[in-house]
Parts: structure tokens; sequence; C-alpha cells
């Protein structure tokens, strides 16, 4: 039983890291939060579901969900952070509210209010060790959610696109003079980030039976959580922040129960707001 919560756990919290490394990404690149990432996520999840419902392949719903995603945040960002890089530190971040208000109405129109349902995978594959049950939709989530986390802190760590990105973070003015393109990083980021979003949404629909245009609101929030956990700035904290958080979730459902689900993230973010703003891993530690 306790194992099986394990595996259910860190399925859930892959999920919830690659929004919390989103998140980071834009945190890092402009110092400032994209409010409509959960909304990005939902888009995702809404983007799958179309492109499942037409026929195409579990992949085929994978890369939609992740190509639209990050283009809807390039959108978010030469509309509501471009235009206001020179306004007061609130102006853009208020700005990406109204835009995920408006995806919210925008996707209630195509898809309706009530539940979505992603079609049938038609995958029965279940390996079973002992008392420990692993389907086909496991390993399809940690696989996809897995090898992003690793692509991406290898894209950060290990290529030029990395190296801008950080250079840009650090000193945009800087990295200008030495040639690089603070606005290209930035729409690039922009993308990096909504697709990471916009996967998680795809992989979460295929876990839960039903999503609605609002189910962005709770995974925005549980992505910040899991980033202030890991550490401001820090991706691979936002990768274990968002599984701890997965795997408090699933222990606490199997253990306790799930009406206080919400009750005790939450308490756990106020408690490291206050003990630890900081993180578990702070940003210095991530370079």
């Amino acid at each position: 039983m306790f194992e099986q919560q394990v595996i259910n756990g860190i399925t859930l919290g892959s999920t919830y890291a690659l929004v919390a490394i989103g998140y980071t990404l834009v945190l890092g690149v402009l110092n400032k939060l994209n409010l409509a990432h959960g909304e990005l996520f939902m888009v995702g999840a809404f983007t799958g579901i179309a492109v499942a419902r037409l026929g195409a392949p579990l992949p085929v719903s994978l890369v939609a969900a992740f190509a639209v995603s990050g283009l809807v945040a390039v959108a978010i960002e030469r509309s509501c952070f471009y235009p206001l890089r020179n306004a007061s530190f609130l102006s853009p971040m208020l700005s990406t509210i109204a835009f995920g208000i408006l995806l919210q109405n925008l996707v209630s129109q195509f898809f309706g209010s009530d539940p979505s349902r992603f079609p049938d995978t038609g995958s029965s594959f279940q390996l079973t060790l002992g008392t420990l049950t692993v389907s086909a939709i496991h390993i399809v989530i940690l696989a996809t959610a897995f090898g992003l986390m690793i692509g991406i802190d290898l894209l950060i760590r290990k290529t030029r696109w990395g190296i801008a990105v950080r250079a840009t973070s650090d000193d945009a003015e800087t990295a200008a003079q030495q040639g690089m393109h603070p606005s290209r990083v930035t729409m690039t980021t922009f993308f990096v980030s909504g697709a990471l979003a916009g996967v998680a949404g795809m992989l979460t629909t295929l876990v839960y039976s039903q999503v609605t245009p609002h189910i962005g609101i709770r995974q925005g929030l549980i992505g910040m959580v899991a980033m202030v956990i890991g550490g401001l700035g820090n991706l691979r904290g936002a990768m274990i922040g968002g599984l701890a958080i997965g795997l408090v979730e699933t222990m606490n459902d199997a253990y306790f129960s799930a009406g206080y689900r919400d009750l005790v993230i939450f308490a756990i973010f106020f408690a490291f707001l206050i003990v630890k703003p900081e993180g578990l891993f702070p940003a210095h530690h991530s370079r």
C-alpha cells in the first residue's frame, strides 16, 4: 500500500514539477511571475483532449499540447510583458490575470463549462510487482515528465541557449552587449515554460477522469507552492518541490482525508514562507 502511494505521489508530483519549472524559468529571466501560467496548463489539457477526439494517437496529442501552450505563452509575453517592460513591477503581472480569465472564457465557449474527459487510450497494460501496480499511464507520465525535466536541466546547463538564459537573468544589458538578444531569449523562455505547463496539463488528463476550464487555477497555485518550497530561481529545486507536493497530497488522501488536501499543502507553504522563505535549495546553489 505504501509503495503504491509513493508511485502515485511521484507520478502526480512530476506534473507539478513541470509547472513549477515553467514558473522558475520566467521568474529567473524577468524577475516576474506569469500569473496566467495555470491557464497554460489548462490549455494543454484541452488541446490534448481536442486532438485525441480527432483520433490522433497519444504522442500526437502530447506534441500538440506542447506546441499550442508554448505559442500561447509567447502571446502572453508579447501582449502582457513586452509592452509593459518599463511599467511598474505589478502592471505586467496584473495583465496576465486578465489574459488568464480570457483563456478560461475562450475554452468555455469551445468546450462548455461541464467537465471534459480524455478519450479512452485503449491501453490496459499493467506491471505488477507484489502489491505494487504500475499501469501504462503511470509509465507514460513518468517517462515524459522525467524526460522533459532532464532535458530542460541539460539545456540550461549545457547549451548556448542555456548560457544566454543565465546571462540574461544575471544582467540583460550586459548580455546584449555580448551579442545576445534578451528579447529573443525571453520569448523562447516563455515558449518553453508554456510548453512544459501544457504537457503537464495533458498528462494530468490521463489521470483525472475529468477536467474543466478552471482546472488551471489550482494547478497554478500548486506550481507556485512547489517553486517556493524548492527554492526561488532553482530549477532542480522546483523539480524536487513538485515531487514533494505530489507525495504529500497522495499520502494525505490515502492515510488522512482528501478533504484536508489543500489545507495541508498550503499550511506547509505558509510555514516555508515564515521559517525558510528561501526554500530548500536557494537559487545560488543552482548554478
